[in-house]
This record gives C-alpha cells, structure tokens and sequence, in this order.
C-alpha cells in the first residue's frame, strides 16, 4: 500500500500531524530523532491490513509544531491525540527518542495500553533540566544549521545505518533525515537527556517487547541491557545484520518480531 497522506489535528499545545490506516487492534508508533511518521512506511505495509496503524510527526517534525522540551508535555499531547482518534487498548511502539517517550507514557497511562514495545532504545539520561546539550547533539544541530539539507541526511544516515545496507534504504533514510527541523530537533535531544525512566521501567506490569539492532551504531549494548534489566520478563529480539533503523534496514524480521509479539498478547 502505499504511504497514508499526512493529516493535521488542532491539540491543546498546538497542532499534530499524523498517518492513519488500516482497521483493527490498534498500533500506534514513534519515531526517533532522525525520523518522522515517513519512517514506518515498511510498517504501515505489513499491518495495515489487520490493525489500525497510525505513525505521528512528534512535536517539532514534519507538520507537527513545536513543544517545549519535557517529556510530560510530549506525553500529554500523544495521550491527547489517541483521545481524539477513541483509541483505547492500543500497542505503542516508540523507537530511540520515540521509545523514551513509550515508556514514559506506559508509566503514566499503563490501563491504555495492551503492550509495550521498545526499539532501539533506553532509559533516558536523567541529566538536570537546562543542562548543556552533550557536543554530540550539539555537533548534530551545528550541522543541520550549516549542511545542506541533503548533505545533513546523508550524514545522518551515515551514522545510523549498518555498513551494508542497500543504496535504496540508504537513500529513502537519508531523505527522511533531511526534513528535520534545528528547533524540534533540540527540544527532542533535551527530552531525552533530561528524562530518566528507570523507576517508571522497573515498576511496568505490562507486556513489553525490546528490540535491538545487532550492530546499531547509536545505543550500545550495555544500554540495551540496562533496559532488559529494568523490565520485569520483557520480551526480546535482536535483528541479525542491522543498525539504529531496523524497521527500514530489516523490516521483514522487525516486522515479524512486532506481529509474534502482538499475537501473543
């Protein structure tokens, strides 16, 4: 199928953009920071034809706008935006940035929820609000202000995907990257270096599935295994062969993880 257009709803902090297709059991996904609802295409492919798929540009990408940096207020909007579309019981999926964000929204609004599921990703940083961004992310911002769009994207697609991946994904990676804003890009770095989720991991009582890419460039192993540490009986899949973007690098394994997962629950 192809890629479901981008829709706009007016939130209480401003306005969402989002894709939706499909019918059935709800799944709800979250991207990272180099990505935007775009970044499921592969997911929207495969499920859309048993569940309702919706993906959303996170505040400050794609046609959402910007919110400030707190993880609560990102949390408020998605619970926000799934009232508006009635869904309930629904698996949320959150990748890297996208899955600091799932776990914080499962410690708060764990009756919405039928499962948990989380990609590429970890526990949060728990610096001190208004710390200075770490020169990784600020290096990141530094280039999207100075580098083309496409030499941003390429860069950034550099960094994430596994050497080997084909020029095709490479490209379609890249394109999405390109499209990051500087301002939803810095507030989305702060969330993520300013939350801290282990206490809200530890006391999950809620099906959980973790995925990791076998050579992922971005989170190592040891947060990978903080994170399984955390979680009571999660779940866990690694995908042979693929870096920080999985569900595009390798998305008949991903895909086939995130079904088993869901048809067990």
């Amino acid at each position: 199928m192809p890629l479901p257009p981008l829709v706009t709803t007016p939130l209480t902090s401003g306005t969402i953009a989002y894709r939706i297709a499909g019918t059935g059991v709800p799944l709800v996904l979250l991207h990272g920071l180099a990505g935007n609802s775009r970044s499921f295409i592969r997911q929207f492919e495969f499920f859309a034809g048993d569940h309702q798929v919706i993906a959303w540009d996170a505040p400050g990408y794609g046609g959402s706008d910007d919110l400030a940096a707190d993880i609560d207020l990102f949390t408020d909007a998605l619970h926000e935006l799934t009232a508006v579309l009635g869904l309930a019981r629904f698996v949320l999926l959150g990748h890297s940035m996208g899955g600091v964000l799932a776990a914080r929204y499962a410690a708060r609004f764990p009756d919405q929820l039928r499962g948990l599921i989380l990609s590429c990703t970890h526990v949060g940083n728990g610096l001190a609000k208004g710390t200075a961004l770490p020169a990784g992310y600020r290096n990141r911002i530094n280039d999207l202000n100075t580098m083309s769009p496409g030499d941003y994207g390429r860069a950034r697609a550099t960094a994430m995907l596994a050497a080997d991946t084909p020029a095709g994904i490479f490209q379609l990676a890249a394109e999405i990257s390109a499209e990051t804003r500087a301002r939803g890009l810095e507030n989305a770095a702060r969330v993520i270096m300013e939350t801290d989720n282990s206490d809200g991991l530890a006391a999950l009582a809620l099906p959980t599935l973790i995925i990791a890419g076998a050579v992922d460039p971005v989170v190592p192993p040891e947060k990978t295994a903080r994170l399984r540490q955390l979680v009571n009986q999660a779940t866990y899949a690694e995908i042979a062969g693929a870096g920080h973007a999985p569900y595009l690098e390798k998305p008949e394994p991903y895909n086939a993880a995130v079904q088993s997962f869901i048809g067990g629950l």
